[in-house]
């Protein structure tokens, strides 16, 4: 049987068989298959090789044909299957890019191939009924389902996370209960795989990912925004404490320009007001050294400016209250007098009658877009701008309609002068730009003074029209100050209305 002239033709044809499937492997080896699909592919070459020679021998009867076919049946779909994984789904001209479905999408439908090729083999080459196969595969399927439902429940979990996709490979998460962000490397039938900021891989259940809370910060393409919260003590002006946050967030490396940094006032809380500070960036893979220079620049800022950062509730600081207290008020005088010593008016003044009008002055704080003073109001004071910046506008009257911008006040600014010293009603409004701090000096402080030395009526007179005649290009126009010239030769000189106001003696 084996010498026959019959056997020949059919190892031939065998032997060829083997030769081009090796002989296609050979070609195809470049490919980076795993060991068990290469093993596979030389067990395929074996099997078809013997399907052959027995078609050939037994014209396609017998038992050892049916085994032999069926199982290089089964061998041909896994074989070719890998192929294809390997060849095309997996993208291997652009790895960069990763595979064109995930893992457990290619899984799902190696499996498909293999249950379609098996019923194939039970009805074409075993010649089994259909109905029979398919009752068989029924009552297979329960069995097989009670027994892994753990599994199964796994599996269609995972197939609901890919319909829906609520992450892709290379995405960081925050799933809910945990505390750092993960990155998503790879997904299973049973499992995803996720890889932490250590570098240490844990794979997590399809069914777990599936009913918990994720955050999805994105793979770092898109923009996403850190909050940061700090507490700071209550009596730190808000703009202030704003303005440094947002500097130390500008000055962040990995910071994002646009969208721009937001500092929010959050809360009040025991340890002091709660800011949330917003910082947009894209270098996710690297998040907790950009949260840490976040914080770092926070603190140095605040510092730098003065500002204290709350202590929590629980810390018991032990301090002396008046000491502190008059300590508190002995900086809030230095800076009066300071500010007040700049100011063309009071320049000539020594320093007991400075530091009189200091004591007397209020230190005032106004939100952004708060009015510190409107137009046509009445008056008794005026404002020296301590923080901030401040915006001057006046209503366009005979001239046109609408609001004309006058002129931004910076730090060491002033104005109100004419209300303080006459009464005069307000000839612009004032509003703060971003928020601001003002020292505010009323006729009650300024009183004593003048009725101490009424001489001093006519420096200030002298001051103020000096100050007029310097800024009334930029602050009045024309035809208010040919309206103002006019009342003033109607009511006196303007020394005239200063005594008028104060009720001071009538000079030489």
């Amino acid at each position: 049987m084996l010498c026959s002239p019959a056997v020949i033709p059919a190892y031939a044809f065998g032997a060829g068989a083997f030769v081009a499937l090796e002989t296609l492997y050979l070609l195809l080896r470049r490919g980076r298959w795993p060991v068990r699909v290469r093993l596979l592919f030389h067990l395929w070459a074996v099997s078809a090789a013997t399907v052959v020679v027995l078609a050939v021998m037994t014209r396609r009867e017998g038992a050892g044909w049916r085994v032999s076919a069926s199982l290089a049946a089964l061998l041909t779909a896994v074989v070719v299957f890998s192929l294809v994984d390997s060849l095309i789904f997996q993208r291997p001209w652009n790895a960069a890019r990763g595979p064109m479905m995930p893992k457990l999408a290619r899984d799902v439908l190696r499996v498909l191939v293999l249950a379609a090729t098996a019923l194939l083999v039970a009805t074409m080459i075993l010649d089994q009924p259909l109905p029979a196969v398919l009752v068989s595969s029924t009552v297979l399927s329960a069995v097989i389902g009670l027994a892994l439902q753990d599994s199964l429940k796994n599996v269609f979990a995972g197939m609901a996370l890919e319909l829906e996709k609520p992450f892709e490979r290379g995405d960081w998460l925050l799933v809910e209960g945990q505390t750092q962000t993960v990155q998503v490397i790879d997904s299973s039938w049973r499992s995803v795989r996720l890889r932490t900021r250590d570098g240490v891989d844990l794979w997590e259940p399809n069914s777990t990912l599936s009913t918990s809370r994720l955050l999805n910060y994105g793979a770092g393409e898109r923009p996403v925004g850190i909050n940061f919260h700090v507490h700071v003590v209550f009596d730190a002006p808000p703009f202030r404490v704003k303005a440094a946050l947002l500097t130390a967030a500008r000055a962040t490396p990995g910071a994002l320009e646009t969208p721009a940094p937001e500092a929010f006032l959050n809360s009040f809380d025991d340890p002091g007001a709660d800011y949330r500070l917003r910082v947009w960036t894209r270098n996710l893979a690297d998040l907790s050294r950009f949260q840490d220079a976040v914080n770092s620049r926070i603190w140095y800022e605040l510092h730098r400016q003065g500002l204290v950062i709350a202590y929590p509730t629980r810390t018991v600081l032990l301090r002396h209250v008046e000491r502190e207290e008059r300590r508190r008020t002995e900086e809030k005088q230095q800076a009066a007098v300071e500010l007040l010593s700049q100011l063309p008016f009071f320049g000539e003044l020594d320093g007991d009658a400075v530091g009189h009008l200091a004591t007397g002055a209020v230190h005032q704080h106004f939100g952004s877009g708060e009015v510190l003073v409107r137009e046509g109001e009445t008056g008794e004071s005026m404002f020296v701008v301590e923080h901030g910046r401040v915006r001057v506008t006046k209503s366009g009257g005979e001239i046109g309609t609408g609001v004309v911008v006058l002129a931004t006040l910076g730090e060491g600014a002033f104005f109100g002068e004419m209300s303080l010293l006459t009464g005069a009603p307000r000839s612009a409004t004032v509003t703060s730009e971003g928020g601001c701090e003002v020292l505010v000096l009323s006729k009650a402080a300024l009183a004593p003074l003048l009725e101490h030395d009424p001489q001093l009526a006519e420096q200030l007179s002298e001051a103020v029209m000096a100050r007029r005649a310097e800024t009334a290009a930029t602050l009045e126009d024309r035809r208010d100050r040919h309206r103002e010239t006019g009342e003033e030769r109607a009511e006196g000189s303007l020394l005239a209305r200063i005594r008028a106001f104060f009720k001071l003696p009538p000079g030489d």
